[in-house]
Order: C-alpha cells, then structure tokens, then sequence
C-alpha cells in the first residue's frame, strides 16, 4: 500500500547562505564573512602566516529534502585562501523534496585552494549540487570535488534515488571544463554513462599547470589505476573512479602537494582538522 508524503513546511526546510570574501592585509589575508541560516564557518587560522584556512560548518546532522544551501567565495589579488569541511556532506532520504547546494567561487586574484570533504548521498536521496568555479588573470585555483553514493560500510547501497551534480570552471569568461554527473532511474550507477558499478567519483582541478606537471602529477599516482590524468590548456584534471572517498583524497593531495609550489609558490600545508 502506497501512503502520500506529506509536503514539508517551511520551517522544516534548512534554507542557509554564506558568503567569504578574502582581502589581502598587510601580514596575513582577511576573511569577511556574512551568514544566513545554520550554515558559517569558524575564525580562520594562520598555520602558515599569509594563508588563511576556513573551515566551513554546515548544517547539523546533513541535508534532507527542501534544504538550500548557497556558498559564495571571492578571492581579491594577493589573498590566499583554503577552505575545507570538518566532515562529509551527507544528502539523507527525500520525502518528496530537492536538497540543493549551490557553490560559486571568484578567484580575481591570489589563490584559492578549495577542499571540502566528500558528499554522501543516502539510498532514496534526492539532491542537485551545482559548483561554479571563475578566475581571471593569473588567478590561482586548485580544489576537489568527490561524490560518494551509498554506505558501503553499512551495508546501505544508493539504489534508488535521483542526483544532479553540476561542475563548471571558467577562466577570463571562457568556459574551460564543464561535467555533469546524473545518477537515477533511468542512469542507474552500473550504467557506463555514470560510474559503471563503481560508488565513488571525484575531479581535482589546478589551473597554471604545465606538461611537465601532469607529468608530475601521473608519478604521484604510479600504479593507482582508479585516477585519471589529463591536461586542458593549462587546467590540470585528476579524475577518480572507485570504491573508496579515502582513497580519493589521498591521490588528490599526493598530487596537491607535488605541484602546490607550482600553484601558489608554497610549501604543502594540510589543514589541521585533516589530521583529526
């Protein structure tokens, strides 16, 4: 027996903003930061001076259905930025409703290093995340976008459920690399126009790369046979097809931390909250 899903209320719908804006000071880069909703970040830290490092606090306990999120991040000329999450997105069972996550980053200048951690989409949840990434100039960006479908560890396969996910970068106004990931009833995750059986997907993106650092990039990843290396222009792109977020993040850090003097002229420096 089918039973109807009541809609929900608006009260029970998470609808959050946030946006950083990154500012060069005289020592170290500024964060000015304004909120909406159950959606902020904590004081930025200074582990390595210039740099600053955010950390973005999403709602709690995930998002379910009718929840909104918007992030909007610009990077001045001569800020620095890294911004991670202290854990997974986790995108629960609808109830008749779109979760939506909306990213736009503007890097005008400086460097942005954008590295939240995976999105977790629950069986029967039913999300559309779109990610838009700008640069002009000699903008620096590197970031990583990674997509995980089910729990493995619990045994809670995404078998049914629908998900959009929408990932754009633009330089100088030009539309360099676009991808658009749709998993559901009719693009099931077996299929080979999804991830052919496999649970998890991810790209790294780092712009102002060379030959010689997709070169760089493929010794980083020797004898890992889940990435992908390819070069457009000068957009380095790393993308991962698997079984295992953890693995993700690894092989994108080991080649970030290869080729981040070539981003940004500095040394690796994880965040702090990776190391917890």
């Amino acid at each position: 027996m089918n039973h109807a899903v009541a809609p929900l209320s608006e009260c029970q719908r998470w609808r959050a903003a946030l946006e950083l804006s990154f500012e060069p000071g005289p020592e170290r880069t500024f964060v000015r930061r304004s909120h909406i909703g159950p959606l902020s970040v904590q004081r930025p830290l200074y582990p390595e001076d210039q740099v600053a490092h955010v950390y973005v606090l999403h709602p709690p306990g995930g998002m379910v259905g009718g929840d909104d999120l918007d992030i909007a991040a610009t990077v001045q000329t001569g800020a620095l930025g890294l911004v991670t999450t202290p854990g997974a997105t986790k995108f629960y069972r609808t109830n008749g409703a779109t979760s939506n996550l909306r990213q736009h980053l503007q890097i005008q200048g400086g460097s942005m290093e954008w590295f939240p951690q995976e999105n977790i989409f629950f069986n029967r949840s039913d999300a559309a995340l779109t990610t838009l990434i700008e640069t002009t100039g000699d903008a620096a960006f590197a970031g990583w976008d990674i997509q995980c479908f089910g729990r493995v560890a619990g045994d809670e396969p995404f078998v049914q459920g629908s998900v959009l996910n929408t990932l754009n970068y633009v330089h100088n106004g030009e539309l360099i690399f676009a991808d658009r990931l749709c998993v559901n009833a009719s693009h099931p995750l077996s299929a080979k126009t999804t991830l052919r059986g496999n649970t998890v997907t991810g790209t790294l993106l780092m712009n102002g790369m060379s030959k010689d650092s997709c070169e760089l990039a493929h010794r980083a990843l020797t004898e890992q046979s889940e990435f992908f290396v390819t070069c457009i222009d000068s957009l380095l792109l790393v993308r991962y097809l698997g079984n295992s977020a953890e693995s993700a993040k690894q092989g994108f850090c080991a080649v970030w931390s290869c080729l981040r003097c070539t981003l940004n002229q500095r040394s690796p420096c994880k965040p702090r909250i990776w190391a917890t």
